[in-house]
């Protein structure tokens, strides 16, 4: 029986697989310890982008992610580091804004803002407020029955938007009769 090389079995490549993203004017970069910043006009945004296979290279206007692989798990991650680029640049020209509409029926509640939390009194007649946390960089306004969630980080905005909706679990109580809560309507 011949035995496969490690090589043959694997194949090789020597083709470097590259793809950039460009940065808009005014927007730095940097690299370190597996963590991307983008910084504006003092406002910044960081991600973890790290793997084994993808090099991550912020350059004069673009940063640059590049493979050897010819897997297409490793191209899709790389693909994927792409995308968290393009959100973090989105973010930092135009804040990402989720939109969340107050609803009740049975029990008028109250939401506020108090620190870092979000406070909801009175939910389903509870005696006790419920609340969300509001992650760094995230700004949350209230206006009357409308609550707008804006952060420059597509992630932490998002979280923050679930955090509030998920203070509002119902538990057993069935969803056809009770439909109070704070529900997303629009999201970016």
């Amino acid at each position: 029986m011949n035995k496969i090389s490690e090589a043959d079995f694997w194949g090789t490549c020597t083709d470097m697989h590259q793809q950039s993203v460009e940065l808009p004017e005014k927007i730095d970069s940097t690299y370190e310890d597996g963590v991307l910043r983008l910084e504006k006009n003092g406002s910044s945004v960081s991600k973890r982008l790290e793997h084994a296979q993808v090099d991550v290279e912020p350059s004069s206007g673009e940063v640059v992610l590049s493979t050897e692989s010819d897997r297409q798990d490793i191209r899709s991650i790389s693909n994927a580091f792409k995308g968290h680029i393009r959100n973090m640049v989105d973010g930092l020209q135009s804040e990402h804004e989720y939109r969340m509409k107050t609803v009740y029926a049975h029990f008028p509640m109250d939401v506020s803002v108090q620190g870092d939390e979000v406070v909801i009194d009175n939910f389903m007649g509870e005696r006790n407020p419920r609340t969300a946390q509001i992650l760094d960089g995230v700004s949350v306004e209230i206006n009357g029955e409308e609550v707008v969630v804006r952060g420059p980080s597509k992630q932490k905005s998002g979280q923050t938007a679930a955090n509030i909706e998920q203070a509002c679990k119902k538990g057993d109580r069935d969803p056809r009769n009770f439909q109070d809560g704070v529900y997303i309507t629009e999201s970016p």
